[in-house]
C-alpha cells in the first residue's frame, strides 16, 4: 500500500477530476474537480500506466521537453475553464452570486426586478418681490424707471432648484413637481401671537400698544365706555410699567381688579383705557388753618362769604355769622358746588389742556373716601382771591352726577384725559389646533392648497410641516386658516408662521433626447438612454415607485409596463432593460407582444428625470439656488429637510428581496406576507408584523425600518399602508407604523494576549459588538444573550478571557442574562409598534483589561 501524500501519488490514488460535495447553507460552493497542480500531476503520472503502452518510451519528466510542456500548458488550461466553472456555478444560486448581473437575471426567472431606489422630496417655499410703491412725480430720466412686478406669479412645474453642497457633497438638483400661483403676501404669514386681552372683571394687567407712552408707576389709568352706563368704570393708579421694546408694546399692572363685587359692577363691555396726566389740587387746599385766624377775620370773612344771602331778618344774619365764626373750617370751603346737570371745581392753576368733552375724576380721601367720573363740560381760566389766598384758577364744568364732596383739602382732580389704544396680550399656547390665525391678506387662497407651517416645536426642534387648506376667511387685517389636520406636534406660537408659496418637488433634473430612429423592420428594437441614473418617484404601486420615463413615437406616447408578453400586436408599449451599472435600455415589442414603433427619422424620443438615491436627502434650508427664475423671484428654500431618497438595491439585500415574489404572489394575506411585502417596499429595509386585538377589531399592525434601523419618512410609510390594504384582505385593518428604537448598553473587561498590541484589540472587539448589535445589523423584535455577546467578542484575534460585567436597557446598570425587546402591542392608548433593540451608540461603560 502506497502512503505517499504527494501531488503526483495522491491525483494516481484518486485520479482528476475528483468527486466535490457542498453541504447546504453554504456561501459559497466549490465546484473545482482540480487546480493546476493536481492537472499537470495525474496527467504526468497518466503517463507511466499501463493501459497507455506508447507512451513507455517517454522517460523524460522535464520541465523543458515538449510533451510535459504541452502537458503544463493544458494543466494551465484546465486550471482557468475549472475556476470560471466554480465562478459560474456561484453565479447560478441566490446565496452565492456575487455580480449584480447574475442577481439580475435570477430575478427574473421569478419576475423580480432588483430596486432601482426612490428619488428624494421634500417641499420648496418661494419668496417673490412685492410691487414697489411708485411716487406720484415728475416723470424720471429714461432708463431709470421702476421695473414693474407682477402681483401673481404663476410658477410653472419642474422649476429647478439646486443644492449648495457642503464639503465633500456635490450639488443636488430638485424639481417642483406642481404649477402654483405665488403671491408676495403669502411670501410668509406670521401666525398670530397675541390673543383678546380686555379690561374685564378682576383683571390686574394690560398691554398697550406702543412704548413712548410716557407712563411710570403712580400714573393714573382711567378705564370707561363710550358713555357713563351704570357707572361703569374704574380709576387705577399703576403698581408697574414694563416696555416690550421687540414687539412695540407696554405692559402695566395695578393692585386692585377691575370692577366691584359688593355692590357687583363689572367694567363696561366696550371700555377703553385713558391715561390722566395731571393730578390737580381745587382752589383753596393751601388755606391757612381756619382755627389759627384771628376774630376779626373770621368775623369779616363769614361776613364776606354770607353777604348777598337772604335771610329772614338781621338777627338771622347775625346769628348766621357766628355760626359760621365758631366752625372749624372757612365759611363756605367746599370743593365743588353742585350745578344744573353735574357740578363745578376750581382747579388750582390754568390748565388750557383741560378740554371740553375729556374725562375728570374727583377723588375725595379721608374717613368717607368717594370717587365720581364727570365729563367736562367747559374749561374756564379765572383768578380768585379767598380763603385768605389768591391765585389763577381754571373752573371745570362737569357733567355727571350731582355729588357733593368735601372740602379742598380732601379732594384731588385727575384730569387731561388721553386714550391709549389696548393691544393684545402675548398668547403663551402652543399651537396645535388645525385653525390658525394669521396677519395678513389671504383671503384669494383655494381649497385644497397646500401651505407649510413652519417654526420650533415644544421640545425645542425645528417644525416644517406640509399642510393642506381646507377653508380661508378674512377679518380685518388677519386671516383665519382652517387646515384638514392639526399639526403632528404642538408648535410654539411665538415661532410659528405659514408659508404660503409652496410646492412639492422631487430630486432629480429633466432630460430630453433624441433615442433615434425605429426601423419597423426590426424585432424587439432597443434604444439606450443615455443619462443615468433615471430617477423614480414615489408612488402607490406594489414596490412603493414609478418611471418618470415618457417615451413617444412621432410624438405618440407609449406605455411602460414590466414585460411585453402579455400585449397585443398594436399596444404601444415598452419595457425597459436594466444594466449591471445602472445603465437602462429601451425595448419596444415585436409585433406579436407588442407593437413595434414606425420606420422614421429620429422619431423615438424620449423625457425623463436624471438623479436618485440617498445622495437627495438634503437638509433643511440647503436648497436655496433657483435655476429657473420668473419674473419678482428672490428667494427659495426648503423648510424641512429632504427625505425618502433610497439607493438602488444593494445586493445584500436582494438576496432577501427576490424570493419574496414567490412567498406572495402579489398579494398580503399571511402575517409572513405583510411582513414579506413591506421588505419588498422601496425604502423598507426591515420589518415584522403581527395579529392584535383592538377596539377596531382585528389588526395587522406591521412595524417597519429602513436599512439603517432608523424610522423610514411618513410618506414611505403611508404609502405602504395604503398598498397592503389594496392587495390585503378588505376586511382586514392594516396599521404601518416605524418601529420604536430602543438601546442597550454593557461592559467588558478583557484579557489580551501580551504578544499583541492592547489598544488594537480593544478597538477590534468594539468593532465585532458593534457590527453585530448596531441599529443596520438588528431585526425588529430580536432580544440579545449574553452568551452571544461573549461569542462575537470571543472571535476576536488577541482575546484570551472576556467578563460580561454589564448588559443593561435604561437604569440602574446590571447584568442580564437576556435582553428582551418589545413587540407590537394594542391597548386603550392605542396601538405601538414592535422595539428594534440595538447597541448604543455611546461609548462602552468601560472595557478594561483583565488582571
Amino acid at each position: 500500500m502506497n502512503d505517499c501524500a504527494c501531488s503526483k501519488c495522491r491525483a494516481a490514488a484518486t485520479g482528476t477530476p475528483g468527486v466535490v460535495t457542498n453541504r447546504a447553507g453554504l456561501g459559497s460552493i466549490r465546484y473545482r474537480s482540480g487546480e493546476y497542480e493536481d492537472f499537470l500531476a495525474a496527467m504526468i503520472a497518466g503517463l507511466s500506466t499501463a493501459s497507455r503502452p506508447a507512451l513507455a518510451g517517454l522517460r523524460t519528466r522535464d520541465q523543458d521537453d515538449p510533451t510535459i510542456a504541452l502537458l503544463d500548458a493544458w494543466a494551465v488550461t484546465s486550471d482557468v475553464l475549472t475556476f470560471y466553472t466554480e465562478r459560474l456555478a456561484n453565479e447560478s444560486y441566490l446565496r452565492t452570486a456575487r455580480e449584480r448581473e447574475s442577481l439580475q437575471e435570477l430575478g427574473k426567472l421569478v419576475a423580480f426586478r432588483l430596486g432601482r431606489g426612490a428619488a428624494a422630496q421634500t417641499f420648496l417655499a418661494f419668496s417673490f418681490e412685492r410691487p414697489p410703491v411708485v411716487p406720484i412725480r415728475t416723470p424720471p430720466d429714461p432708463g431709470s424707471g421702476v421695473i414693474p412686478v407682477p402681483g401673481a406669479v404663476t410658477l410653472p412645474e419642474r422649476s429647478r432648484v439646486q443644492s449648495v453642497p457642503g464639503p465633500g457633497e456635490v450639488p443636488q438638483t430638485f424639481e417642483t413637481v406642481e404649477e402654483i400661483e405665488a403671491r408676495p403676501e403669502w411670501n410668509s404669514l406670521t401666525v398670530v401671537r397675541t390673543r383678546p386681552h380686555r379690561p374685564v372683571m378682576d383683571r390686574t394687567e394690560l398691554w398697550l400698544k406702543g412704548i413712548a407712552l410716557d407712563l411710570r408707576p403712580g400714573s393714573a389709568m382711567l378705564f370707561v365706555g363710550a358713555t357713563l352706563d351704570n357707572d361703569r368704570w374704574d380709576l387705577r393708579l399703576l403698581t408697574g410699567v414694563l416696555a416690550d421694546t421687540a414687539n412695540d408694546r407696554t405692559h402695566i399692572s395695578w393692585q386692585h381688579g377691575l370692577g366691584s363685587h359688593s355692590p357687583f359692577s363689572p367694567p363696561a363691555a366696550d371700555a377703553g383705557a385713558l391715561v390722566l396726566r395731571k393730578r390737580l389740587a381745587v382752589f383753596g387746599h393751601s388755606a391757612p388753618d381756619w382755627n389759627l385766624m384771628s376774630n376779626t377775620v373770621r368775623y369779616s370773612s363769614s361776613a364776606a362769604y354770607l353777604k348777598g344771602r337772604v335771610f329772614v331778618d338781621d338777627q338771622h344774619e347775625l346769628d348766621a355769622i357766628r355760626k359760621a365764626s365758631a366752625a372749624s373750617e372757612w365759611p363756605g370751603f367746599n370743593a365743588v358746588s353742585v350745578v344744573a346737570g353735574g357740578v363745578s371745581v376750581d382747579v388750582e392753576g390754568s390748565h388750557p389742556d383741560i378740554v371740553a368733552d375729556s374725562w375728570v375724576v374727583l377723588a375725595q380721601d379721608g374717613s368717607a373716601p368717594y370717587r365720581e367720573l364727570y365729563r367736562v363740560v367747559q374749561s374756564v381760566e379765572l383768578s380768585r382771591a379767598e380763603f385768605a389766598v389768591s391765585g389763577p384758577i381754571t373752573r371745570l364744568t362737569l357733567a355727571g352726577e350731582a355729588h357733593e364732596f368735601g372740602t379742598p383739602r380732601d379732594v384731588r382732580v385727575f384730569a387731561v384725559s388721553e386714550s391709549v389704544a389696548i393691544a393684545e396680550a402675548p398668547d403663551p399656547d402652543a399651537l396645535e389646533s388645525r385653525t390658525i390665525v394669521v396677519d395678513g391678506d389671504a383671503g384669494e387662497m383655494r381649497e385644497g392648497r397646500r401651505l407649510a407651517l413652519v417654526g420650533e416645536s415644544t421640545d425645542g426642534a425645528p417644525f416644517a410641516e406640509l399642510a393642506t387648506l381646507e377653508s380661508v376667511s378674512v377679518s380685518g387685517q388677519r386671516s383665519t386658516l382652517t387646515l384638514q389636520e392639526a399639526p403632528s406636534k404642538p408648535v410654539v406660537r411665538a415661532t410659528a408662521a405659514v408659508l404660503g408659496n409652496v410646492a412639492l418637488a422631487t430630486h432629480g433634473e429633466t432630460v430630453t433626447q433624441i433615442l433615434g430612429s425605429a426601423d419597423a423592420r426590426v424585432p424587439f428594437v432597443r434604444f439606450a438612454v443615455q443619462q443615468s441614473p433615471l430617477t423614480f418617484v414615489r408612488a402607490d404601486t406594489p414596490r412603493g415607485t414609478e418611471s418618470t420615463l415618457d417615451v413617444r413615437v412621432d410624438d405618440v406616447r407609449w406605455k411602460e409596463v414590466a414585460s411585453t408578453f402579455a400585449a397585443g400586436p398594436g399596444d404601444r408599449v415598452f419595457t425597459t432593460i436594466d444594466g449591471p451599472d445602472g445603465a437602462l435600455e429601451i425595448a419596444f415589442g415585436d409585433g406579436r407582444h407588442g407593437a413595434r414603433p414606425a420606420t422614421g427619422s429620429n422619431n423615438v424620443r424620449a423625457r425623463y428625470r436624471k438623479g436618485t438615491g440617498a445622495a437627495g436627502n438634503v437638509g433643511r434650508n440647503s436648497l436655496t439656488q433657483a435655476l429657473d427664475r420668473p419674473l419678482g423671484l428672490s428667494g427659495v428654500s426648503n423648510p424641512a429637510p429632504a427625505e425618502g431618497g433610497v439607493d438602488p438595491e444593494a445586493d445584500e439585500h436582494a438576496r432577501t428581496s427576490i424570493p419574496i415574489p414567490i412567498r406572495t404572489l402579489g398579494r398580503a394575506v399571511s402575517l409572513s406576507d405583510h411582513a414579506d411585502f413591506a421588505l419588498a417596499f422601496s425604502g423598507i429595509g426591515k420589518a415584522s408584523a403581527v395579529l392584535l386585538p383592538s377596539k377596531a377589531g382585528r389588526t395587522v399592525v406591521v412595524s417597519v425600518a429602513d436599512e439603517l434601523g432608523l424610522a423610514p419618512p411618513d410618506t414611505v410609510v403611508s404609502h405602504l399602508a395604503a398598498e397592503l390594504r389594496r392587495f390585503g384582505d378588505p376586511f382586514v385593518r392594516v396599521v404601518v407604523l416605524p418601529c420604536r428604537v430602543a438601546y442597550f448598553r454593557l461592559a467588558l473587561t478583557i484579557r489580551v494576549d501580551p504578544d499583541r498590541e492592547q489598544a488594537a484589540v480593544f478597538a477590534a472587539v468594539e468593532a465585532a459588538v458593534r457590527g453585530r448589535y448596531a441599529a443596520p445589523a438588528r431585526a425588529i423584535g430580536s432580544g440579545v444573550e449574553w452568551s452571544e455577546v461573549i461569542a462575537t467578542a470571543a472571535t476576536v484575534p488577541g482575546v484570551v478571557a472576556i467578563d460580561l460585567d454589564r448588559l443593561y436597557r435604561g437604569t440602574p446598570p446590571a447584568l442580564r442574562k437576556r435582553l428582551v425587546a418589545a413587540q407590537a402591542t394594542a391597548s386603550a392608548g392605542g396601538i405601538q409598534a414592535a422595539e428594534l433593540l440595538a447597541l448604543s451608540p455611546d461609548p462602552f461603560d468601560w472595557r478594561g483589561e483583565m488582571p
